[in-house]
């Protein structure tokens, strides 16, 4: 818009008085106009601006964390493959083993697994009955000792009643046959605990037989009278694996 477009419409002023100092009303309000287009158009062009920096932000920040995670799995993957590979055993006096040495130690390795395993599955089902494992080791040719044999001892023994032998008995009878792999003297005990187990529910019958000839108040005596003592040395049986 232009001040020559709109001077008509004010009395006793002609378009050669009207000019950038003029002070007239009409050359204020355009120029007050024409003040604020410029100030809006910046406002927009800002915004414009504002609205462009955010997904230029976003991309430093994407392409930020996309070099930070292909870098990061890189890492990940390099210690992965140093858990894979690791440094191949060496002799005691440090000079690389031959493949039949690696072999051997492999194999003793493999062994040594499977015997610690093995004596655990019988010590944890036998419970207080089981003692400690022991182990028979052998030395690779890298110098380290390996279990290569085991035993758990375990107390196989009659209880002051015939319930109490029985429990004792099948504790006996899982924790000798505990082990997915058993011995055959692992099977041994599992056969001894079943007959003193046996034995033990035979005397139960017994004893329930002989209380139903009693009178309440033999009954009551006998309940009353001190347990006889039945306990006999237990039997201290390995189980090997």
């Amino acid at each position: 818009m232009s001040i020559s477009s709109i001077a008509g419409s004010y009395g006793g002023y002609t378009p050669a008085m009207h000019g950038a100092n003029c002070q007239c009303p009409a050359c204020q309000q355009l120029r007050a106009e024409a003040a604020a287009v410029p100030a809006a158009g910046a406002a927009q062009n800002g915004n414009a601006s504002s609205a462009s920096s955010i997904p230029a932000a976003g991309n430093a920040n994407g392409g930020g964390n996309g070099s930070q995670n292909p870098s990061g799995q890189g890492a990940a993957q390099s210690g992965n493959s140093a858990n894979v590979n690791p440094a191949p055993p060496k002799a005691p006096d440090g000079k690389p083993l031959n493949q039949q040495q690696q072999k051997e130690v492999t194999e003793l390795q493999s062994r040594d697994t499977d015997v610690r395993r093995h004596e655990a599955a019988h010590q944890a089902a036998g419970g207080a009955l089981a003692g400690s494992a022991t182990f028979t080791y052998q030395q690779g040719p890298d110098g380290k000792q390996y279990a290569i044999g085991g035993e758990v001892p375990i107390q196989l023994s009659k209880g002051t009643t015939p319930q109490q032998t029985i429990q004792n008995a099948e504790t006996v009878h899982a924790a000798a046959l505990a082990p997915s792999d058993p011995s055959g003297q692992d099977r041994a005990v599992a056969a001894e605990a079943d007959q003193m187990e046996q034995q033990a529910r035979s005397q139960l019958l017994q004893q329930q037989s002989g209380n139903q000839n009693l009178s309440p108040l033999q009954k009551a005596e006998k309940a009353s009278a001190p347990a006889a003592q039945q306990t006999q040395p237990g039997q201290n049986i390995d189980t090997y694996a």
